[in-house]
């Protein structure tokens, strides 16, 4: 039975993208599409769900909502336009990280986490904020790699706020040093906001724990 859907993405060049069905979102080739022209971001379609080999949502078939006749050209990779001259071409380069810069960012941000740890160390010799931070970082680190493997080869993404959860829960300071390295989620303005404000409420919590024992966030707590 076919089902109404929306197609919320679609990469025209690797031939895949996404239909937001009722139940979830189901992934769509080119090699499924029926119809007269390529598929268009925004579109409203009718497919046929499936499930792939390892039981994720899959369209096995997918049209445009007007009936057409299928013409099998569609489904071929489109031809590239003419090279610009040579003379001026220029292949566009993947920007490489720059380990210094990385490495002082994550000193700055690190710093008031480690000493306010250091300090709780001090005074109760619990090591949990480090356990927990280098734990979450790891787990981060992992989430960012496999989610840019998932990107590179035209599968399933991680979920944002997945990765937020990570880093809120202490796995903020793994996500930077994974986003530098791999060059990932670092041009999307709205994710690094939310990623940002994680780090914002972590560094308010150890400076307010290092200068004022946490009182300012307990007054704030009692006014609210």
């Amino acid at each position: 039975m076919e089902q109404q859907g929306v197609l919320r993405s679609w990469n025209d060049d690797k031939g895949f993208g996404f239909i937001r069905g009722a139940d979830g979102d189901y992934f769509v080739h080119i090699s499924s599409v029926r119809g007269e022209q390529r598929p268009q971001q925004g579109e409203t379609v009718f497919f046929v769900a499936g499930k792939d080999e390892k039981n994720r949502l899959r369209a096995e078939h997918m049209r445009g909502a007007a009936l057409s006749i299928d013409r099998p050209a569609i489904r071929r990779k489109p031809t590239t336009a003419a090279q610009p001259n040579q003379a001026t071409y220029r292949p566009r380069r993947q920007a490489q990280p720059n380990i210094k810069r990385t490495l002082i960012l994550l000193t700055g941000v690190c710093a008031a986490p480690l000493m306010g740890a250091w300090q709780l160390f001090e005074r109760n010799g619990t090591l949990w904020p480090l356990l927990v931070y280098a734990g979450m970082s790891m787990l981060s680190i992992f989430q960012y790699w496999h989610d840019k493997q998932n990107a590179q080869n035209g599968e399933w993404r991680t979920p944002e706020k997945q990765l937020h959860a990570v880093e809120l829960l202490g796995g903020w300071p793994g996500a930077l040093l994974a986003q530098q390295l791999l060059r990932h989620k670092t041009q999307k303005a709205s994710y690094q906001g939310v990623f940002w404000l994680i780090i914002l409420i972590h560094q308010a919590y150890w400076l307010d724990q290092l200068g004022f024992s946490g009182q300012l966030l307990q007054q704030l707590r009692s006014t609210l």
